[in-house]
């Protein structure tokens, strides 16, 4: 009786334990469909927190003024970023809001886009893309050796499309990180010497899991990006019909690796092991990926891609340092020439 009694209460732990296992999953569904509808229909705002950060005076600022959107992943998003320095130089002309979102690609601005114009009816829109992320975040190295097993489930729901994944991993890194923006720290990150291990670890971890990541993605070459490329030509179109219907010109402000802009930021990304075929190839302007950018419109009469590759090329041959030395963000001084040559596109 004993030795029955025994295994009748093992069976029970384990039909108990299995009952418990398919409730989480399904619960752990349930949250991903949720987020997933409520992320794509953009209700409640999912990025509500940081928008009112980065435009803090925003009801109670300028009115009757021409309106910019400013959107975009890190390189937009913050306190101290170039449409914060825009905002300085267009003066009382215009109303600049920055609903700039880090971490984020062309298929998140199409989103965020549908709120944010209905919101401010913008008279022009900026989408700052990034030659390094952009189309790498449509199509990671999801088959490369090393990569674990739950990173390559996220690879490949993010990749199939879905935002609730990305979504929560956003606010969870979010609430890791919060903390209030320190200008001197921010400098001195600027000054301190580069060395591998303090590089972002992000780069560093893709350079060796994939390392000619970065010349794939400036090329659009080989099957991973010219898959990544379709979904992103498709999400930039959808971007340019809202915007028309809104009444918004369009503004595709591109942003350059740092590779493309000096050597000594190539030097420091081979040093992570990145490689690359032809290092000066990669440094002409156009890039491939802006003539793909381009060839998307044409000679469209409201919309203007801007590549800041020559300009920002200039300025480092003069001894300014556009990026920083241990992340491939842009120092202050980057933010504001940034920020001068979409006041130039504008006005023209």
């Amino acid at each position: 009786m004993a030795s029955r009694s025994g295994r009748w209460n093992l069976r029970s732990i384990a039909m108990a334990v299995g009952a418990l296992c398919i409730g989480l999953v399904v619960a752990a569904l349930a949250v991903l469909v949720i987020v997933e509808i409520s992320y794509r229909f953009q209700r409640p705002d999912p990025h509500r927190a940081e928008f009112e950060k980065f435009n803090p005076n925003l009801e109670s600022g300028k009115k009757d003024v021409s309106t910019l959107l400013a959107l975009g992943d890190s390189f937009t998003a913050g306190a101290e970023s170039w449409p914060y320095n825009l905002n300085s130089i267009l003066g009382e002309d215009w109303r600049v809001i920055n609903a700039g979102v880090g971490g984020t690609t062309i298929t998140h601005a199409e989103q965020i886009s549908r709120l944010r114009l209905r919101q401010y009816h913008p008279d022009v829109v900026v989408y700052q893309t990034y030659v390094g992320n952009d189309l790498l975040d449509l199509r990671h190295p999801r088959e490369a050796q090393g990569v674990g097993v739950a990173k390559r489930i996220y690879w490949w729901m993010v990749d199939s499309g879905a935002f609730a994944p990305w979504y929560l991993n956003h606010r969870a890194a979010g609430l890791a990180a919060r903390r209030p923006f320190d200008p001197e720290s921010a400098a001195a990150a600027v000054k301190t010497p580069f060395a591998v291990d303090r590089y972002s670890p992000r780069d560093r971890r893709l350079s060796r899991l994939d390392p000619h990541h970065v010349e794939r993605q400036i090329l659009v070459e080989g099957p991973s990006m010219e898959a990544a490329w379709r979904r992103y030509r498709g999400a930039l179109q959808r971007l340019e019909e809202q915007c028309r219907e809104s009444g918004a010109d369009l503004v595709i402000l591109v942003i350059p690796h740092c590779i493309q802009v000096a050597p000594v930021y190539r030097e420091r990304f081979t040093a992570m092991g990145a490689r690359w075929a032809n290092a000066d190839f990669l440094a002409r302007s156009p890039s491939p990926f802006v003539t793909r950018v381009r060839e998307v419109f044409g000679d469209h009469p409201s919309v203007r891609v801007v590549d800041l590759l020559p300009t920002m090329q200039h300025a480092e041959a003069g001894g300014v340092r556009l990026y920083s030395t241990n992340d491939p963000h842009l120092t202050p001084e980057g933010s504001w020439l940034v920020a001068l040559q979409v006041a130039v596109a504008i006005r023209n």
